[in-house]
């Protein structure tokens, strides 16, 4: 019954840090400051948005995908975000130990509004291969020491790559990339580093060819075989 309880908590927590990852993608998109307003507003008639239409996913079936006061349509994208943080964190917290399930969580937190600023503004924010820095070196630290160096070594080469690319193609690799792809590199490890290096690769030139466009924004492709790469090496091997 705990258990139950447990896991409940976790993906409404998870669906709460969902609700706080909308912000994060919105706002920059939108052309405002993460910190102004201070509250949350709607979209089309700028009105404060009470508490109780805050609710993470409950909030948007209550109001059909409207605003309470002008009737402005809802992006389906927020209930989305926020059940797929909610699921998440009740999978990390399901599966892994504790250390790793928060350390998988903040992962996630960081790097989902990452995914669709840089696709919509070619920008990804610092706090994004930070917190993948930090978390990754603590999973690494206490559950993959003995390797830590070699990983270290896998994310240096991975730098070492994208910096000739970067040389080459100038406007094709964001400064961000070089800050992204090391940190995930390191936090895969030197095994699954070549994975993330093909499947973020392969997933740059799938979208160039689609879109039919040169600058790419590779981030997303990173932050998504990446993240991927390290559940499984979790899941393998703690």
């Amino acid at each position: 019954m705990w258990n139950k309880v447990s896991l409940l908590f976790w993906f409404a927590l998870g669906t709460i840090f969902g609700s706080f990852a909308n912000v994060l993608i919105y706002r920059p998109i939108a052309g405002l400051k993460l910190t102004e307003p201070r509250f949350s507003v709607c979209p089309h008639c700028r009105r404060r948005i009470a508490w109780y239409d805050n609710i993470p996913i409950i909030s948007f079936i209550l109001l059909r995908g409207k605003c309470r006061h002008c009737g402005g349509k809802i992006s389906l994208r927020y209930p989305l975000v926020e059940l797929s943080f909610g699921l998440s964190f009740l999978v990390n917290h399901l599966l892994f130990p504790t250390d790793i399930a928060l350390a998988m969580d903040a992962i996630f937190v960081a790097s989902v509004p990452a995914l669709f600023t840089d696709f919509k503004l070619m920008l990804l924010p610092d706090y994004t291969w930070i917190t993948v820095l930090i978390s990754s070196f603590l999973i690494n630290l206490f559950h993959f020491k003995a390797l830590i160096l070699l990983d270290a070594l896998g994310a240096l080469i991975s730098l070492g790559i994208l910096f000739v690319l970067k040389l080459r193609y100038k406007d094709g690799i964001g400064e961000g990339d070089l800050f992204l792809l090391p940190v995930y590199a390191f936090a895969v490890g030197i095994t699954f580093m070549p994975f993330l290096l093909l499947g973020s690769s392969l997933g740059g030139i799938v979208y160039s060819l689609l879109r039919k466009d040169r600058l790419i924004p590779f981030g997303p492709f990173i932050i998504f075989f990446g993240y991927l790469l390290l559940f499984l090496r979790v899941f393998l091997y703690v």
